[in-house]
């Protein structure tokens, strides 16, 4: 092929004469490349991490695995302790463990931070100066010195609004006095997204093996040394160690990887291999989309024929059409990369901020890395080719003479291919298949404005509860008494807090997510009914439902003796008709089996005491809406939640943690939001799967229109002459358009038959709800097809028999 500058002015020019052909192409296949794009980034980002600091791809991680359990053991302050004296080949060699734990300050605000007992040697490792004081030095290990504490850029600005003051200021941490010495700036997190560091003073020696609590190792490697010397010189140390203790380090292997480095199974390069592969399903959907961008720019192509010809004719080889040809296409799909890139970057974005730098790591940024770029410019060249080079290849290969002798050039010898029918079967398919898809996620959002719209859930302050174990070695039963006591006590204050209307804990508030149970019911008869699948199992305390004006149709609320025989369950009107019927289910027993996980809840039989109002479930399928409620002591640890209805939610949120802390320094609230915030990153990604679902379908409906349209009139205009004897000879329209368009129609058909297959093997049949959607999706698409297949026939059917021999002469 030959190209030149003449080539890429021309390509611009047909964007402006073809609009219709060039936004639809466009905004198609810049979606899929931004697809395609930000997984692979995302991809890059976990596999290959890259810290923002000097020479990031020299700072490791030394991990131990365990070849057994198949799992990393992290309690290995033990072997750092041995290993930081004898190794050589890694530098600045340190350790840290992380906790969650208060953050109180002078002003006694409350605040759940993340930190970590850190080397004073990590510092130095990532070669970052402190914005403001200093950093922890080997000093602050000793334990007889005062606690010290170093917090990051972004803690100094949301909790201390940038006070240069702030070095010197007295903080407690969990239960300890600290003093902060210094500010970090941004790009230090070590080891994963800390804002807060004291020293460690753990003494490794003084543990066995498999003790203690979970670390995280980091170092450098030294000046000359290579990760596999590295690697070899910890295999050696540890087998020092299995010599003396074989069966502490039975199955144990350490593994010496670049820092930040996802823990796959058993770190080999075949999982990512995988996870690389998967790319392959975005790659299938660009070139669906650039395959049938090609319908339309063959049907435009189709109509220069006769320009084709003639250049021919003057002796312009077909190399050099198709190289014009290409780059008319590759301007398109260039528009399409650059659109992709900045709806790529903008998602990266807005995805980053949504999770946030709660669960990030400190090294992720949301700039697209030039090995994501080259890709976006590989998929472009790609997409040209399809786009442009095969359109091309079928239009050369027409009679010269022929196309001379006729004035339109869609009489010639050109026709779509069977490749080409065979997309817009394709493009109907997946129509039908994705429509559903952006319901199911409408649907979805709105049960959850229905839920928290069903309870009031503005009124509501909620937080998750957690507890910060400092002494590593307490006894768990303990631990697990004075958690409950806790939360007894925290009950008992909040409700004494002026303004607060009413309390609950429990394990699942309304408008949280909901899991479906297997239920036995012991009949009269004695023989248990088995097979029903039912919603919600909510663990709550006793106030749960006075909290949320659930009133108690019949029988009884729990009472505190429930608490301690744990056998009774309380039922919703959902499930009482669903389960029961019209009988009363007071007095029955049911069995909670397993939940959807396979997990079993519980294998004892619970007596019903009570029915209450369905209340935060409402979902359309009535297994979904029907709950049971049980009551518990509820544990630490268990995905706890406490939910104050207050006059003014948001004004009372410093005060419960407040009051948290002063029940239990130990205690930690997390997500202190309003009712109706919860579950919104999961609304979120609904909402977003919704949007992308949404926006690919309507483009591959579109896509799918548009290239039944180009295919109707290239037919059209191939056969105006047959149309118009037919018409002279008096054949009746029905008879015409059965000769012409039965093939579209079938390709239609096919198309929606496929679709309609895969999405059944994905719904259920047995929901009304579902099976709508699938009708729907179906008579969607069939509306499309008739029109882009009546514009056409309209037009064909108008056909006079004068103009159509005129045409042909």
């Amino acid at each position: 092929m030959r190209m030149s500058a003449l080539d890429f002015k021309l390509g611009l020019r047909m964007l402006r004469r073809y609009p219709w052909i060039t936004a639809i192409s466009t905004v198609a296949m810049a979606l899929a490349l931004a697809l395609g794009m930000l997984y692979f980034e995302g991809l890059h980002k976990a596999l290959w991490p890259r810290l923002p600091v000097v020479d990031g791809d020299r700072i490791v991680t030394v991990r131990y695995w365990d070849v057994g359990k198949r799992t990393v053991e992290e309690r290995s302050l033990h072997d750092f302790d041995v290993s930081r004296r004898r190794v050589k080949t890694i530098d600045h060699f340190g350790a840290a463990v992380v906790f969650n734990r208060n953050l109180v300050t002078e002003d006694h605000r409350v605040e759940p931070v993340r930190g970590a007992e850190i080397s004073a040697n990590a510092f130095t490792l990532m070669g970052l100066a402190a914005l403001a004081g200093r950093t922890l030095t080997a000093r602050d290990e000793q334990a007889a010195e005062p606690l010290s504490a170093v917090i990051g850029e972004r803690l100094w600005t949301r909790r201390f609004e940038r006070d240069p003051s702030v070095v010197g200021r007295s903080v407690k941490v969990g239960t300890a006095d600290a003093t902060i010495v210094g500010v970090m700036p941004e790009g230090f997190g070590l080891p994963w997204n800390q804002q807060l560091w004291l020293p460690l003073r753990a003494d490794g020696s003084l543990l066995a093996p498999r003790t203690g609590p979970p670390v995280s190792l980091f170092g450098r490697l030294a000046p000359g040394a290579s990760l596999r010397q590295a690697q070899a010189e910890l295999d050696g140390i540890t087998a020092g160690l299995a010599a003396a203790d074989p069966d502490a380090y039975k199955n144990l292997q350490p593994r010496v990887v670049a820092y930040g480095t996802p823990p796959l199974e058993g770190d080999t390069p075949v999982i990512k291999n995988v996870l690389y592969a998967a790319n392959t399903f975005f790659l299938l959907l660009l070139v669906v989309i650039c395959t049938s961008v090609g319908t339309l720019v063959f049907a435009r192509t189709a109509t220069r024929a006769w320009e084709v010809a003639v250049r021919n004719a003057l002796g312009a080889s077909r190399g050099r059409v198709i190289g014009q040809l290409f780059t008319e296409a590759l301007v398109l799909t260039a528009v399409a990369a650059g659109l992709g890139i900045a709806l790529a970057k903008l998602a990266l974005r807005w995805g980053l901020k949504g999770v946030g730098d709660q669960v990030l790591p400190f090294w992720i940024n949301d700039s697209l890395s030039p090995i994501t770029l080259l890709y976006a410019g590989l998929l472009t060249l790609v997409a040209a080719v399809i786009v442009g080079v095969l359109p091309a290849l079928r239009v050369t290969r027409l009679n010269v003479q022929d196309a001379l002798r006729r004035e339109h050039a869609a009489g010639a010898n050109l026709r779509f291919g069977a490749m080409w029918t065979t997309v817009i079967v394709v493009q109907v398919a997946i129509t039908v298949a994705m429509l559903p898809l952006a319901v199911v996620g409408v649907i979805a959002s709105n049960r959850f404005h229905q839920r928290a719209d069903g309870v009031g859930a503005d009124r509501y302050l909620t937080a998750a509860v957690a507890f910060e174990r400092q002494e590593q070695n307490q006894d768990a039963a303990a631990a697990t008494t004075r958690g409950r006591q806790s939360l007894a006590e925290l009950e008992r204050r909040l409700r004494a807090e002026p303004g607060v209307e009413q309390v609950a804990l429990a394990d699942r508030l309304p408008v949280m997510d909901t899991s479906k149970y297997s239920i036995e019911v012991d009949t009269a008869a004695g023989a248990p009914a088995t097979g029903l699948r039912v919603g919600t199992l909510a663990h709550v305390s006793s106030g749960f439902f006075a909290a949320f004006g659930s009133a108690v149709l019949a029988g009884r609320d729990f009472t505190p003796a429930d608490l301690e025989r744990g056998s009774v369950v309380i039922v919703n009107q959902s499930f009482t008709h669903m389960v029961f019927g019209d009988r009363n289910p007071v007095g029955q027993r049911i069995r909670i089996a397993h939940g959807e996980d396979g997990a079993v809840a519980d294998d004892g039989w619970y007596e019903v005491v009570g029915t209450v109002r369905d209340v935060g479930w409402q979902m359309p399928e009535p297994s979904e809406q029907a709950a049971m409620y049980v009551p518990a002591l509820l544990q630490p640890g268990t995905g706890l939640s406490v939910a104050v209805r207050v006059h003014d939610p948001l004004g009372f949120a410093p005060r419960l943690r407040v009051v948290a802390n002063a029940v239990d320094p130990e205690m930690q609230l997390t997500d202190v939001q309003l009712l109706t915030d919860v579950g919104g990153r999961g609304a979120t990604l609904t909402w977003t799967v919704t949007y992308v679902a949404g926006a690919l379908s309507l483009l591959v409906l579109l896509l799918s229109a548009s290239g039944i349209y180009a295919l109707m009139s290239f037919i059209v205009a191939r056969r105006t002459r047959e149309i118009g004897i037919r018409l002279a000879l008096g054949s009746p329209p029905t008879r015409i358009v059965s000769a012409i368009f039965t093939r579209s129609i079938l390709q239609i058909a096919a198309g929606i038959a496929a679709g309609s297959a895969v999405l059944a093997l994905k719904i259920d049949l047995g929901s009304p709800t579902q099976v709508l959607m699938l009708i729907g999706a179906d008579a969607v698409m069939l509306i499309a097809g008739s029109v882009a297949c009546g514009l056409p026939l309209r037009r064909a059917l108008a056909i006079s028999p004068s103009d159509a021999l005129r045409a042909e002469a």
